[in-house]
Protein backbone atom coordinates (compact mmCIF):
# COMPACT_ATOMS: atom_id res chain seq x y z
CA UNK A 1 0.00 0.00 0.00
CA UNK A 2 1.51 3.40 -0.97
CA UNK A 3 2.47 5.69 1.89
CA UNK A 4 -0.01 8.54 2.50
CA UNK A 5 2.71 11.13 3.07
CA UNK A 6 4.57 10.26 -0.14
CA UNK A 7 1.65 9.47 -2.47
CA UNK A 8 -1.45 11.06 -0.94
CA UNK A 9 -3.54 11.23 -4.11
CA UNK A 10 -2.80 7.65 -5.12
CA UNK A 11 -3.29 6.33 -1.59
CA UNK A 12 -6.66 7.98 -1.06
CA UNK A 13 -7.86 7.12 -4.57
CA UNK A 14 -6.99 3.45 -4.10
CA UNK A 15 -8.71 3.40 -0.73
CA UNK A 16 -11.84 4.87 -2.29
CA UNK A 17 -11.69 2.31 -5.10
CA UNK A 18 -11.57 -0.59 -2.63
CA UNK A 19 -14.49 0.83 -0.67
CA UNK A 20 -16.49 1.38 -3.85
CA UNK A 21 -15.93 -2.23 -4.88
CA UNK A 22 -17.24 -3.36 -1.50
CA UNK A 23 -20.22 -1.03 -1.78
CA UNK A 24 -23.25 -2.86 -3.11
CA UNK A 25 -24.73 0.38 -4.39
CA UNK A 26 -22.07 0.72 -7.08
CA UNK A 27 -22.55 -2.87 -8.24
CA UNK A 28 -26.35 -2.78 -8.17
CA UNK A 29 -26.51 0.62 -9.89
CA UNK A 30 -24.13 -0.53 -12.65
CA UNK A 31 -26.13 -3.70 -13.24
CA UNK A 32 -29.40 -1.74 -13.29
CA UNK A 33 -28.00 0.71 -15.85
CA UNK A 34 -26.70 -2.15 -17.98
CA UNK A 35 -30.04 -3.97 -17.81
CA UNK A 36 -31.98 -0.84 -18.81
CA UNK A 37 -29.65 -0.24 -21.75
CA UNK A 38 -29.81 -3.85 -22.92
CA UNK A 39 -33.61 -3.88 -23.15
CA UNK A 40 -33.50 -1.49 -26.10
CA UNK A 41 -30.45 -3.20 -27.61
CA UNK A 42 -32.07 -6.63 -27.61
CA UNK A 43 -35.26 -5.51 -29.36
CA UNK A 44 -33.34 -3.58 -31.99
CA UNK A 45 -30.82 -6.38 -32.52
CA UNK A 46 -33.62 -8.86 -33.22
CA UNK A 47 -35.08 -6.59 -35.93
CA UNK A 48 -31.65 -5.94 -37.48
CA UNK A 49 -30.89 -9.66 -37.47
CA UNK A 50 -34.14 -10.28 -39.33
CA UNK A 51 -33.17 -7.76 -42.03
CA UNK A 52 -29.70 -9.25 -42.37
CA UNK A 53 -31.09 -12.80 -42.57
CA UNK A 54 -33.67 -11.84 -45.20
CA UNK A 55 -31.04 -10.23 -47.39
CA UNK A 56 -28.65 -13.17 -47.01
CA UNK A 57 -31.38 -15.63 -48.00
CA UNK A 58 -32.35 -13.57 -51.07
CA UNK A 59 -28.72 -13.23 -52.12
CA UNK A 60 -28.09 -16.96 -51.76
CA UNK A 61 -31.17 -17.72 -53.84
CA UNK A 62 -29.95 -15.43 -56.62
CA UNK A 63 -26.53 -17.03 -56.59
CA UNK A 64 -28.12 -20.48 -56.74
CA UNK A 65 -30.00 -19.37 -59.88
CA UNK A 66 -26.74 -18.25 -61.47
CA UNK A 67 -27.50 -14.56 -61.17
CA UNK A 68 -25.38 -11.80 -59.64
CA UNK A 69 -25.89 -10.70 -56.06
CA UNK A 70 -25.82 -7.12 -57.31
CA UNK A 71 -29.29 -7.65 -58.80
CA UNK A 72 -30.70 -6.76 -55.41
CA UNK A 73 -29.65 -3.73 -53.40
CA UNK A 74 -27.81 -4.56 -50.21
CA UNK A 75 -29.57 -3.03 -47.19
CA UNK A 76 -27.76 -0.42 -45.14
CA UNK A 77 -27.29 -2.01 -41.74
CA UNK A 78 -25.94 0.25 -39.01
CA UNK A 79 -25.76 -1.66 -35.72
CA UNK A 80 -24.46 1.32 -33.71
CA UNK A 81 -27.78 3.09 -34.26
CA UNK A 82 -29.27 0.57 -31.82
CA UNK A 83 -27.32 2.21 -28.99
CA UNK A 84 -29.70 5.17 -28.90
CA UNK A 85 -31.49 3.69 -25.89
CA UNK A 86 -28.16 3.10 -24.15
CA UNK A 87 -27.17 6.76 -24.55
CA UNK A 88 -30.54 7.95 -23.30
CA UNK A 89 -30.31 5.69 -20.24
CA UNK A 90 -26.86 7.10 -19.46
CA UNK A 91 -28.19 10.66 -19.84
CA UNK A 92 -31.01 10.14 -17.34
CA UNK A 93 -30.44 7.07 -15.19
CA UNK A 94 -26.64 7.32 -15.26
CA UNK A 95 -26.83 10.96 -14.19
CA UNK A 96 -28.94 10.06 -11.15
CA UNK A 97 -26.53 7.28 -10.18
CA UNK A 98 -23.54 9.65 -10.47
CA UNK A 99 -25.21 12.27 -8.27
CA UNK A 100 -26.06 9.72 -5.61
CA UNK A 101 -22.55 8.23 -5.76
CA UNK A 102 -21.06 11.69 -5.18
CA UNK A 103 -23.41 12.29 -2.28
CA UNK A 104 -22.58 8.91 -0.72
CA UNK A 105 -18.84 9.57 -1.03
CA UNK A 106 -19.15 12.88 0.84
CA UNK A 107 -21.68 11.61 3.39
CA UNK A 108 -19.57 8.54 4.19
CA UNK A 109 -16.48 10.64 4.81
CA UNK A 110 -18.39 13.04 7.03
CA UNK A 111 -20.20 10.26 8.89
CA UNK A 112 -16.98 8.42 9.71
CA UNK A 113 -15.08 11.71 10.12
CA UNK A 114 -12.25 10.22 8.06
CA UNK A 115 -11.92 13.25 5.81
CA UNK A 116 -11.61 15.58 8.80
CA UNK A 117 -8.93 13.25 10.21
CA UNK A 118 -6.99 13.20 6.94
CA UNK A 119 -7.08 16.98 6.80
CA UNK A 120 -5.20 17.08 10.13
CA UNK A 121 -2.27 15.31 8.44
CA UNK A 122 0.43 17.28 6.61
CA UNK A 123 -1.33 16.78 3.28
CA UNK A 124 -2.52 19.68 1.12
CA UNK A 125 -6.29 19.78 1.10
CA UNK A 126 -6.46 20.06 -2.68
CA UNK A 127 -4.68 16.72 -2.99
CA UNK A 128 -7.25 15.06 -0.75
CA UNK A 129 -10.10 16.45 -2.81
CA UNK A 130 -8.33 15.65 -6.09
CA UNK A 131 -8.06 12.03 -4.98
CA UNK A 132 -11.79 11.94 -4.22
CA UNK A 133 -12.62 13.35 -7.65
CA UNK A 134 -10.26 10.93 -9.37
CA UNK A 135 -12.09 8.16 -7.56
CA UNK A 136 -15.34 9.45 -9.04
CA UNK A 137 -13.85 9.45 -12.53
CA UNK A 138 -12.71 5.87 -12.00
CA UNK A 139 -16.17 4.82 -10.86
CA UNK A 140 -17.78 6.45 -13.88
CA UNK A 141 -15.29 4.98 -16.33
CA UNK A 142 -15.56 1.48 -14.86
CA UNK A 143 -19.37 1.43 -14.79
CA UNK A 144 -19.62 2.73 -18.34
CA UNK A 145 -17.01 0.27 -19.56
CA UNK A 146 -19.22 -2.57 -18.31
CA UNK A 147 -22.33 -1.09 -19.97
CA UNK A 148 -20.65 -0.49 -23.34
CA UNK A 149 -18.78 -3.82 -23.32
CA UNK A 150 -21.96 -5.82 -22.70
CA UNK A 151 -23.94 -3.78 -25.24
CA UNK A 152 -21.24 -4.15 -27.91
CA UNK A 153 -20.94 -7.89 -27.30
CA UNK A 154 -24.67 -8.43 -27.66
CA UNK A 155 -24.79 -6.27 -30.77
CA UNK A 156 -21.99 -8.27 -32.34
CA UNK A 157 -23.53 -11.64 -31.50
CA UNK A 158 -27.24 -11.01 -31.97
CA UNK A 159 -27.62 -8.38 -34.69
CA UNK A 160 -26.26 -10.51 -37.51
CA UNK A 161 -23.93 -7.62 -38.41
CA UNK A 162 -20.51 -7.86 -36.79
CA UNK A 163 -18.89 -4.78 -35.32
CA UNK A 164 -15.73 -3.54 -37.05
CA UNK A 165 -12.65 -1.89 -35.56
CA UNK A 166 -14.07 1.42 -36.75
CA UNK A 167 -17.25 0.74 -34.78
CA UNK A 168 -15.22 -0.07 -31.66
CA UNK A 169 -13.26 3.16 -32.10
CA UNK A 170 -16.51 5.11 -32.22
CA UNK A 171 -17.69 3.36 -29.06
CA UNK A 172 -14.42 4.30 -27.35
CA UNK A 173 -14.95 7.98 -28.21
CA UNK A 174 -18.49 7.92 -26.84
CA UNK A 175 -17.26 6.10 -23.70
CA UNK A 176 -14.76 8.91 -23.03
CA UNK A 177 -17.46 11.55 -23.54
CA UNK A 178 -19.93 9.71 -21.30
CA UNK A 179 -17.25 9.34 -18.62
CA UNK A 180 -16.75 13.12 -18.65
CA UNK A 181 -20.50 13.59 -18.35
CA UNK A 182 -20.94 11.28 -15.34
CA UNK A 183 -17.76 12.62 -13.70
CA UNK A 184 -19.21 16.12 -13.88
CA UNK A 185 -22.42 15.03 -12.15
CA UNK A 186 -20.47 13.02 -9.57
CA UNK A 187 -18.52 16.19 -8.79
CA UNK A 188 -21.74 18.16 -8.36
CA UNK A 189 -23.17 15.61 -5.91
CA UNK A 190 -19.90 15.33 -3.98
CA UNK A 191 -19.23 19.08 -3.78
CA UNK A 192 -22.68 20.15 -2.63
CA UNK A 193 -22.90 17.33 -0.07
CA UNK A 194 -19.48 18.33 1.25
CA UNK A 195 -20.04 22.08 1.41
CA UNK A 196 -23.50 22.35 2.91
CA UNK A 197 -24.21 21.93 6.59
CA UNK A 198 -26.07 18.67 5.97
CA UNK A 199 -25.14 16.27 3.13
CA UNK A 200 -28.83 15.50 2.53
CA UNK A 201 -29.39 19.16 1.66
CA UNK A 202 -26.53 18.91 -0.83
CA UNK A 203 -28.23 15.96 -2.49
CA UNK A 204 -31.46 17.95 -2.83
CA UNK A 205 -29.65 20.84 -4.49
CA UNK A 206 -27.80 18.38 -6.72
CA UNK A 207 -31.10 16.96 -7.90
CA UNK A 208 -32.33 20.48 -8.60
CA UNK A 209 -29.25 20.95 -10.80
CA UNK A 210 -30.05 17.64 -12.50
CA UNK A 211 -33.66 18.62 -13.16
CA UNK A 212 -32.68 21.99 -14.62
CA UNK A 213 -29.75 21.04 -16.86
CA UNK A 214 -30.48 17.38 -17.61
CA UNK A 215 -34.25 17.35 -18.02
CA UNK A 216 -35.76 20.84 -18.28
CA UNK A 217 -33.34 22.69 -20.60
CA UNK A 218 -33.14 19.96 -23.30
CA UNK A 219 -36.92 19.51 -23.26
CA UNK A 220 -37.55 23.23 -23.65
CA UNK A 221 -35.15 23.41 -26.58
CA UNK A 222 -36.69 20.34 -28.25
CA UNK A 223 -40.23 21.64 -27.76
CA UNK A 224 -39.32 24.98 -29.33
CA UNK A 225 -37.93 23.20 -32.41
CA UNK A 226 -40.75 22.83 -34.97
CA UNK A 227 -38.93 19.98 -36.72
CA UNK A 228 -39.26 17.85 -33.59
CA UNK A 229 -43.05 18.23 -33.60
CA UNK A 230 -43.58 16.90 -37.14
CA UNK A 231 -42.43 13.51 -38.37
CA UNK A 232 -39.57 14.04 -40.83
CA UNK A 233 -39.47 17.79 -40.15
CA UNK A 234 -41.70 20.73 -41.06
CA UNK A 235 -39.97 21.52 -44.35
CA UNK A 236 -40.15 17.92 -45.54
CA UNK A 237 -43.82 17.65 -44.58
CA UNK A 238 -44.66 20.81 -46.54
CA UNK A 239 -42.38 19.90 -49.48
CA UNK A 240 -40.62 23.28 -49.32
CA UNK A 241 -37.65 23.61 -51.74
CA UNK A 242 -34.14 23.85 -50.32
CA UNK A 243 -33.62 27.46 -51.46
CA UNK A 244 -36.85 28.51 -49.78
CA UNK A 245 -35.85 26.66 -46.61
CA UNK A 246 -32.65 28.72 -46.34
CA UNK A 247 -34.59 31.94 -46.82
CA UNK A 248 -37.09 31.04 -44.10
CA UNK A 249 -34.32 30.02 -41.70
CA UNK A 250 -32.58 33.37 -42.23
CA UNK A 251 -35.74 35.14 -41.12
CA UNK A 252 -35.85 33.16 -37.87
CA UNK A 253 -32.12 33.32 -37.08
CA UNK A 254 -32.70 35.15 -33.79
CA UNK A 255 -35.30 32.65 -32.63
CA UNK A 256 -33.07 29.70 -33.54
CA UNK A 257 -30.11 31.29 -31.73
CA UNK A 258 -32.21 31.65 -28.57
CA UNK A 259 -33.66 28.12 -28.84
CA UNK A 260 -30.27 26.56 -29.46
CA UNK A 261 -28.77 28.56 -26.59
CA UNK A 262 -31.21 26.92 -24.17
CA UNK A 263 -30.20 23.49 -25.44
CA UNK A 264 -26.45 24.01 -25.34
CA UNK A 265 -26.66 25.26 -21.76
CA UNK A 266 -27.28 21.62 -20.87
CA UNK A 267 -24.33 19.28 -20.55
CA UNK A 268 -26.72 16.47 -21.45
CA UNK A 269 -27.38 17.97 -24.88
CA UNK A 270 -23.66 18.09 -25.65
CA UNK A 271 -23.29 14.41 -24.78
CA UNK A 272 -26.33 13.56 -26.89
CA UNK A 273 -25.27 15.56 -29.95
CA UNK A 274 -21.76 14.15 -29.96
CA UNK A 275 -22.84 10.55 -29.31
CA UNK A 276 -25.68 10.59 -31.84
CA UNK A 277 -23.27 11.94 -34.47
CA UNK A 278 -20.41 9.51 -33.79
CA UNK A 279 -22.70 6.47 -33.59
CA UNK A 280 -24.66 7.53 -36.68
CA UNK A 281 -27.93 7.70 -34.76
CA UNK A 282 -28.67 11.07 -36.35
CA UNK A 283 -29.23 10.31 -40.04
CA UNK A 284 -27.19 13.26 -41.32
CA UNK A 285 -24.06 11.70 -39.77
CA UNK A 286 -24.70 8.06 -40.69
CA UNK A 287 -21.79 6.57 -42.60
CA UNK A 288 -19.62 9.67 -42.38
CA UNK A 289 -15.97 9.24 -41.35
CA UNK A 290 -14.96 10.01 -37.80
CA UNK A 291 -12.59 12.77 -38.92
CA UNK A 292 -15.45 14.78 -40.43
CA UNK A 293 -17.69 14.23 -37.43
CA UNK A 294 -14.90 15.21 -35.04
CA UNK A 295 -14.23 18.43 -36.95
CA UNK A 296 -17.90 19.35 -36.72
CA UNK A 297 -18.74 18.20 -33.20
CA UNK A 298 -15.51 18.66 -31.26
CA UNK A 299 -17.04 21.75 -29.68
CA UNK A 300 -19.33 19.45 -27.67
CA UNK A 301 -16.30 17.64 -26.26
CA UNK A 302 -14.54 20.92 -25.49
CA UNK A 303 -17.60 22.34 -23.72
CA UNK A 304 -18.06 19.28 -21.50
CA UNK A 305 -14.32 19.03 -20.78
CA UNK A 306 -14.02 22.70 -19.79
CA UNK A 307 -17.24 22.56 -17.75
CA UNK A 308 -15.98 19.54 -15.81
CA UNK A 309 -12.50 21.03 -15.43
CA UNK A 310 -13.88 24.34 -14.17
CA UNK A 311 -16.20 22.64 -11.71
CA UNK A 312 -13.34 20.50 -10.42
CA UNK A 313 -11.15 23.59 -10.02
CA UNK A 314 -13.83 25.24 -7.88
CA UNK A 315 -13.99 22.15 -5.66
CA UNK A 316 -10.20 22.06 -5.25
CA UNK A 317 -9.80 25.78 -4.55
CA UNK A 318 -12.76 26.30 -2.23
CA UNK A 319 -11.67 26.21 1.45
CA UNK A 320 -12.99 23.40 3.65
CA UNK A 321 -13.90 23.89 7.28
CA UNK A 322 -12.82 20.70 9.14
CA UNK A 323 -15.11 21.60 12.05
CA UNK A 324 -18.15 21.48 9.76
CA UNK A 325 -17.15 18.00 8.53
CA UNK A 326 -17.37 16.65 12.06
CA UNK A 327 -20.89 17.91 12.62
CA UNK A 328 -23.70 15.45 12.84
CA UNK A 329 -25.26 14.49 9.52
Amino acid sequence: MPDLARFPILTIALRDAREALRDRFVLIATLALAAAALVSVLSGAAALHGDATTYAAARDQLLALGRSASDIAAPELWPLKLLRGTIEQIEIMGAVIALIAGYRAAAAERGRQTLALILTRPVPRWKVLAAKLIGGVGLSAGALAVVFAVSATLLHLLSGVGLTLNDLGRLALVWVMATLYLSCLYTVGFALSLWLRRPAAGLIYAFAFWLLLVLVAPQIGDTMDPDNQVSGGVFAALSIPRVEQDRIKAGFAGYEFFRNGIEVASITKHLERFSFAVLGIKDTYTGRPISEIWAERRGDVLFLFLFTLGLSAIVLLRPIDPDRLTQEI
